[in-house]
């Protein structure tokens, strides 16, 4: 019969079910916020088997742990405009039977939605299932703790999320205390063993996260969730990737959208023709902030957090264009050719931010906004005459345009590069496709479409900073961006 062997706080075993134990134990921590490190009480529980035969897994049940943050954490997380926090915890330990030890990533632990106390200390605590660990030969299986990491998203009253929007916190075991969390008493089987190994541990399975039969993410709010950003779940930027089975995906959590506004200005290339169109008069974007979040949790000690994502579209006197862009060109390389090009959305733009944490205490991030846009064109002279091509002349089908932005938090939270609150450039490529309905009197379809349409089309957007409730200083009307080339 498994004894199960306590912390340096309080334990309990006791027998539940008839077959397994209850423990539980306390181990104190130092957790490293931006503002210092903190003593903190991280509380481990989980139901072990009594015992178990070797050869068979022994998945712990019920796994909660527990990180209770003193007041001064608390204060600190306040400081940063936090109301509430969510996210994941993990905690990596060891297991170990004689002299074999082998990891224990106990790292898919979901943390819920949880209001900080005005005052007082904070308790963040993750629960989820963890890996079943193998012993190959009979003896005391020892499941032990460590390191406690937190991924926090980090929300204000109004919900929106803060700037920067996570917080890894990390909490290292102080010295000089028990480590363990349990034991359990491997029996041996009748017969030849197939000799002493490590203990093995196995992957936990991905439980499904959506309301579909296959177990993928449910849709926020307004349609299916769109391809997170450059492989988000699986990859974060500049580092390793790994298999895509290695994060939980949960599902997108619907909120209540921030109404947001800003402007874009930006150039878009056109191949065949060796120029590009000047979008020089910054288009008004009103942007549905933050209106679903989706948690991924990776047993990695970097990568991908939690996916953020939003709409916005384009309003020109009502509709939902930029403001028209004239161009000239050469023609077939000869020919100029000057034109007004008008952009309008079909749908909302959709919006996904990928969110990840690096060891340096870095917090990037990874927009992609995806669109499918008309083109029409009208106001055409070729060598200064004016052509009638009506007014339909556009393309058959929209433009679909995949923009990216690349942007970071540093340590002390000064934003760089690219993100949704503080804007910032966009690029991307297009394929323009064939036109349609060009020409008065005779077909210019195939003119157009010689001329214009085809791949590789590079497009650079520069986003300004938003308006929105947490930055009332950009309101009512945020600044212009000046486009980078």
């Amino acid at each position: 019969m498994a004894g199960l062997v306590p912390g340096t706080g309080v334990a309990v075993d006791e027998a539940v079910d008839g077959g397994a134990r209850a423990a539980e134990a306390e181990f104190d921590h130092r957790c490293a916020l931006p503002g210092g490190e903190h003593r903190a009480e991280v509380r481990v529980s989980a139901t072990f088997p009594r015992q178990a035969a070797a050869g068979r897994p022994v998945r712990p049940t019920d796994v909660r742990v527990a990180v209770r943050l003193p007041a001064e954490a608390v204060a600190e997380l306040a400081a940063l405009g936090a109301a509430t926090t969510s996210g994941a915890v993990r905690l990596n330990g060891r297991v170990a039977q004689g002299d074999d030890t082998a990891e224990l990533p106990w790292t898919r632990l979901t943390a819920p939605d949880t209001a900080l106390p005005t005052t007082g200390p904070y308790t963040v605590e993750g629960t989820g299932a963890v890996p079943a660990v193998t012993a190959s030969s009979g003896g005391v299986l020892t499941f032990s703790t460590g390191p406690v990491t937190l991924d926090l998203l980090l929300r204000k009253a109004d919900s929106t999320p803060t700037t920067p929007p996570g917080l890894s916190v990390t909490c290292v075991p102080e010295a000089d205390q028990d480590m363990t969390i349990a034991e359990v008493t491997v029996v041996s089987g009748p017969g030849p063993g197939a000799g002493e190994r490590p203990p093995a541990v196995e992957a936990p399975a991905t439980p499904p996260t959506g309301p579909d039969d296959a177990g993928r993410p449910g849709d926020p709010p307004g349609g299916p969730a769109k391809t997170p950003p450059d492989g988000a779940g699986r990859q974060d930027p500049g580092r390793r990737a790994g298999p895509a089975d290695e994060c939980v995906e949960n599902p997108p959590v619907p909120q209540e959208p921030v109404p947001s506004h800003g402007y874009l200005a930006g150039y878009a290339n056109v191949l065949k023709l060796g120029s590009a169109m000047f979008i020089k008069d910054p288009g008004l974007m009103k942007v549905n902030m933050a209106k679903a979040t989706q948690l991924y949790q990776c047993p990695r000690d970097d990568g991908l957090m939690f996916t953020m994502y939003s709409d916005a579209t384009f309003d020109h006197k009502g509709k939902p264009q930029l403001p028209p862009a004239r161009s000239t060109f050469l023609t077939f390389g000869f020919m100029p050719t000057t034109a007004t090009a008008e952009f309008t959305l079909e749908a909302p733009m959709e919006i996904a931010t990928g969110s990840y944490f690096s060891p340096d205490g870095q917090f990037s991030e990874v927009t992609k906004a995806t669109a499918k846009l008309w083109i029409r064109l009208y106001d055409v002279k070729v060598n200064g005459t004016p052509l009638d091509v009506g007014p339909a002349c556009r393309t058959a089908r929209p433009m679909e345009l995949a923009l990216t932005g690349r942007g970071s938090y540093d340590a002390e939270g000064r934003p760089h590069g690219y993100t949704v609150v503080t804007g910032g450039p966009l690029t991307g490529t297009a394929t323009i496709p064939e036109f349609s309905g060009c020409g008065a009197t005779e077909d210019l379809d195939r003119l157009f479409t010689a001329s214009l349409s085809g791949g590789g089309n590079h497009t650079k957007m520069t986003q300004g900073v938003l308006c929105s409730p947490g930055q009332p200083e950009y309101c009512p009307d945020p600044p212009r961006p000046k486009p980078q080339r």
